[in-house]
């Protein structure tokens, strides 16, 4: 009995702690109104034909890591 009392336990906080997760993380994108920051584009650079391969090959040659993010867009 007591190791089904604690299992049942275990998973109801685990259940109300995931729940309490995702209507944290509801409120906070609610709050901003928007995925991003307002200066998001100071803190990245925008990757476009013209400058990609320039872009990865410095990085590549200071030796750092360059994380690159496509995303859907028009135009």
């Amino acid at each position: 009995r007591t190791l089904t009392l604690t299992l049942t336990l275990s998973w109801t906080i685990k259940i109300k702690m995931a729940l309490f997760r995702v209507a944290l993380a509801a409120a906070l994108v609610a709050g901003t109104g928007a995925i991003y920051l307002d200066n998001h584009w100071d803190l990245a650079t925008k990757l476009t034909d013209d400058n990609f391969d320039a872009t990865v090959q410095l990085a590549v040659d200071s030796d750092k890591t360059l994380f690159v993010r496509w995303i859907a867009s028009e135009g």
